[in-house]
């Protein structure tokens, strides 16, 4: 039962890319491509405000390089592993003592 809501579509970022490179390289209308794919003018804007911010970024960056939030996240990442590292050599040395007491029993 639908219970009067549609159902929300999820778009994927190639699918996104696509439709927004669809009307800035042909012919066709926003609202010509939104009434194909079932979108809002205003959704369809987003996407392409999007598109570009992406395009005016990579442009700054000289197109290499990660950005400040790719960096933020790299930097993440670098100290979860890190944090991880180390609770694994506390276990292993844990479990390294743990045996030598067994075999002393």
């Amino acid at each position: 039962m639908n219970n009067g809501k549609e159902e929300r579509r999820k778009f994927t970022a190639e699918q996104k890319y696509r439709i927004v490179k669809e009307v800035l390289t042909t012919d066709t209308t926003v609202s010509e491509v939104c009434k194909k794919y079932g979108l809002s003018s205003s959704l369809f804007y987003h996407w392409q405000e999007s598109f570009l911010k992406g395009a005016r970024e990579g442009m700054e960056r000289g197109g290499s390089g990660p950005s400040s939030a790719e960096l933020r996240k790299i930097t993440d990442l670098e100290n979860q592993c890190d944090r991880m590292k180390n609770v694994i050599a506390e276990i292993t040395a844990e479990n390294i003592s743990f045996k030598k007491n067994l075999g002393e029993l």
